[in-house]
């Protein structure tokens, strides 16, 4: 099957399996063997494809393609048999947005062939709304690059800025608990005067250098009520236990005995508690999640999943 990708990014082309930024997008095109597209250079397309994926941007770029009533959908399927639109953010940010932007987005869900979603209960949200077809498409690590932190520091990472969409501040008052210096990162969303909230904020630094930064943690703890949920990811591949809202697959599926539901501070930090005593409950929670990302979440195992997608 071949396959394309459109994106914000500006970039053309494959991703090359050592890319130092391997985020979650760009892991998709890569282990696919897609090849990217910008959607705001679509002229360039010169080929026919089986199967299109489209990451409509958010915020202002989503706003400027709906001031143009740009015909986004219909266009790509000039050039792919299928096109299918792949959820950025979270379910419920774009209704944030002109009432111009929202109709404009909620068309293109009507026009596309299948939604792909990052959590279950996305899949039954966009599928609801537009009346087609929804999968979730797995989160993805590509591991070439990832190097790890032989020792693990007594310091607990803390996900997530103050914003309705990270519930960065859940996060702060569970990682509090630990009693133990905080780690965090900025996105683009961070407030001004967070960085007085005692977490010692990382520099921006690529994908990689992030996760040997994790690799250095003892706990760690995020409280998104929905995203693609890479951050969970990277914690069990690297064994790391983490605390989170059960909203996120890969934080329900990969840290099941960690996982509480939105809003639930009290059992979060009962589980803080129970981890720092309990030694055997702390290396069952990083073995398991391993364990659970080696059978449910590899590349192989995303391989296989989006085969079925895809068919």
């Amino acid at each position: 099957m071949k396959i394309a990708f459109f994106t914000e990014a500006g970039y053309s082309g494959k991703v090359p399996r050592n890319n130092p930024n391997m985020r979650t997008d760009q892991a998709w095109v890569c282990a696919l063997d897609a090849t990217h597209y910008c959607i705001f250079n679509l002229e360039k397309v010169n080929y026919k494809y089986d199967l299109g994926i489209v990451i409509i941007p958010k915020e202002n770029n989503r706003e400027k393609l709906a001031s143009l009533d740009y015909p986004l959908i219909k266009n790509i399927k000039n050039f792919c048999d299928k096109v299918f639109i792949m959820q950025e953010s979270t379910q419920w940010d774009w209704q944030d947005e002109s009432f111009a932007s929202m109709a404009w987005f909620y068309n293109q869900l009507t026009e596309a062939d299948k939604i792909l979603c990052h959590n279950d209960i996305d899949k039954v949200y966009f599928s609801g709304i537009s009346g087609n077809e929804s999968d979730v498409l797995p989160t993805l690590m590509i591991e070439d690059e990832i190097t790890k932190s032989t020792i693990k520091e007594d310091k607990v990472f803390v996900a997530g800025n103050w914003t309705p969409a990270y519930r960065g501040f859940d996060a702060w008052v569970i990682g509090s608990h630990f009693q133990l210096p905080m780690t965090g990162y900025k996105t683009g969303k961070f407030k001004e005067g967070e960085e007085n909230n005692g977490i010692n904020y990382l520099p921006w630094i690529v994908w990689k250098d992030f996760v040997f930064e994790l690799s250095k943690h003892k706990y760690a703890v995020q409280c998104y009520p929905a995203s693609a949920g890479q951050f969970p990811l990277n914690c069990a591949y690297l064994g790391v236990p983490c605390i989170g809202y059960n909203d996120i697959n890969t934080q329900k599926n990969l840290f099941p005995d960690l996982s509480v539901e939105r809003g639930d501070i009290l059992t979060a930090i009962d589980l803080v508690n129970k981890l720092k005593s309990d030694n055997n409950f702390y290396e069952h929670c990083s073995t398991k999640a391993i364990s659970l990302y080696q059978k449910e979440y590899s590349e192989k195992s995303f391989i296989k999943k989006t085969k079925l997608i895809f068919n």
